[in-house]
Parts: structure tokens; C-alpha cells; sequence
């Protein structure tokens, strides 16, 4: 069997910086050791559940530091964990069962294309702006498990529609999902770029004219769905933007984000969205709500982009 995938970069202390979601609730409990399989309840107590965990789920400072971001983003969705032969280890969300690690090393398109939950934090996002190059395929936030965000938000198109609302942000009507609390985030968003704006009025044309939100559809070049499927990701003005694929080859390598207002980005990333500019694979117009990926982050400290 090939070896496992690893972190870039090690796990964080199980469960410190997280606070309680809710009340306190009975601590998750196992089935008798011997048993073929062992399911795990969240009850809404982060770190509780964390202890709950036995050590003989790998390597449970990786599981947790991972556990810790879902329930964090998700804590209504996530249901907790449940294992079987083999020992794997499967996420339990929104009525779902998910992968945790399928034990492949892969390559990046790999990840891309077939990844599991662990998959999605491959890649430390950095809560600073980079303003240099990034390393080759560092796109931290890029791999999506499919059918987790499918459970998530909505198993087909009509689906996400119906969950869909509209969203006043920055003068524009735009439809976003209200699952998960992603409407309510952007609405959040629209706040602070409005007192942004305020202080700084040359930057409100990065929103004047916005390229879009919910609209299912296949990423340009791939088989897998865009954010934009799940309703859960916004384009801000096209005029604004870089994107990888308008580039020549050599144009990747050198790309500079110091002209992007790392104001916009931070506003967004304060209430759990990731921005494409913090991609090697960069799309600097795009910003989808990723709160998993922000928790993780945060829980790991401040970062810098490594190099």
C-alpha cells in the first residue's frame, strides 16, 4: 500500500484556541474495543469530543487539529466520526459519510481530482498576504471534497437554487446560499468593505461591477464543479482581475499580489472565506466561503506563505 499523505505542515496542539460550541453535552462514547467498527457523536463540545477520541486513530493530533476546523465551521453539519474494517476513519456531516484519509500519496492533480477530507488542509492557508511569488501548485483551500459540499449545500442544481437567497453586498443583488451561515458571512462582509470604502473610497470599484455568484458549473479545463455550484462563492470585478489561465506559462512563476488591497481580503477572511489570489494557481477576483480552512488556520496561528 502506498504511504500516506502528510501535512506540510505538522498539526496543531489537539484542541487549544477553540472555544465550546454550545453547552456542555455528555462526551461522545465508543463501542467495546473488538468491535469492527466504533462511532463517535458530536454533541456540540469541541473539546470534549476531541478527548473522546481514542489513540488509536493514527495519528490524532492530525485527526484533531482537522476535526477540530469542521466542527468549528460546521457545527450544526458535523456529526462527528465513525471507523470501520481497517481502522479507516470516516467524517460524519450533514447526513453523510466521508473519507478521512485513504491512505494515497498522490500527486497534485491527484489531490485535486480524488482527494479525501484530510486532502482539503494539504496545504496551510496563510493569513497574511503574500505579496511575492508562492511555490509551484501551493493552492491552499483548492481541493474540494465534492460530495462533502454537495451534502453541505445542495445535492443537485435546483437544489442549491431553492437554498439560495439574495444578498445586498456593496449595492449589488446577488443570490448566495443560506446554509451553513455562508448569506449571513458575506452579508458580514458587505459591513466591513462599506467602513473600508468609507475610508477609502478608490476602492469600492472592486466591486462595482461583480462577475458573478451562484451558477452551476464544471471549473474551466476540469471535470469537478466550481464554488460557484454550491452557491457559496463570489467573483468581485472582472476589470480588477489575474487569472492563471489567461497567463503564459512563464507569467505563473513571477506573478506579484502586492497590487491587490489586502483590506478586501481581509475583510472577507474575517468571517470565513478564502481568496483566490492565495493560490499559485491564482484567481485573484475569486473569494469563496471556506470556514473549515479559515479555522484550521487560525488554530495553526498567523502564517506566512512559505516560499
Amino acid at each position: 500500500m502506498a504511504r500516506r499523505t502528510r501535512f506540510l505542515h505538522a498539526a496543531a496542539a489537539v484542541g487549544l484556541g477553540l472555544a465550546s460550541l454550545g453547552a456542555a453535552t455528555p462526551a461522545p462514547t465508543a463501542p467495546a474495543s473488538g468491535s469492527s467498527s466504533a462511532r463517535f457523536d458530536f454533541h456540540g463540545d469541541v473539546p470534549a469530543f476531541l478527548r473522546s477520541l481514542p489513540d488509536s486513530l493514527g495519528n490524532k493530533a492530525q485527526l484533531s487539529a482537522i476535526v477540530s476546523a469542521l466542527a468549528t465551521a460546521y457545527p450544526k453539519e458535523f456529526q462527528g466520526l465513525e471507523t470501520g474494517p481497517g481502522n479507516r476513519v470516516m467524517v460524519r456531516a450533514a447526513g453523510g459519510k466521508f473519507v478521512f484519509d485513504d491512505s494515497l500519496s498522490k500527486t497534485f492533480e491527484e489531490r485535486l481530482d480524488h482527494p479525501d477530507i484530510e486532502d482539503m488542509f494539504h496545504d496551510l492557508y496563510p493569513l497574511t498576504n503574500p505579496t511575492d511569488r508562492l511555490p509551484r501548485d501551493f493552492d491552499p483551500g483548492r481541493v474540494r471534497v465534492e460530495d462533502f459540499f454537495l451534502a453541505l449545500y445542495g445535492a443537485s442544481e435546483s437544489a442549491v437554487a431553492a437554498n439560495c437567497v439574495e444578498v445586498d453586498f456593496c449595492g449589488s443583488s446577488v443570490k448566495f446560499n443560506k446554509r451553513c451561515g455562508a448569506a449571513d458571512a458575506l452579508r458580514a462582509v458587505a459591513v466591513d468593505l462599506e467602513k473600508v470604502f468609507a475610508q477609502k473610497p478608490a476602492l469600492r470599484v472592486y466591486v462595482q461591477k461583480l462577475a458573478g455568484t451562484f451558477n452551476w458549473r464544471k471549473i474551466a479545463g476540469t471535470k469537478r464543479l466550481s464554488n460557484h455550484s454550491f452557491g457559496t462563492a463570489i467573483d468581485l470585478n472582472l476589470d480588477k482581475a489575474a487569472y492563471w489561465r489567461w497567463q503564459k506559462p512563464e507569467q505563473l512563476e513571477t506573478f506579484s499580489r502586492k497590487d491587490w488591497p489586502n483590506e478586501i481580503v481581509e475583510a472577507f477572511e474575517r468571517h470565513g472565506f478564502i481568496w483566490g489570489g492565495k493560490w499559485w494557481h491564482f484567481d485573484t477576483m475569486h473569494f469563496e466561503y471556506r470556514p473549515e480552512i479559515i479555522a484550521y488556520a487560525r488554530d495553526k496561528g498567523p502564517t506566512v506563505a512559505p516560499r
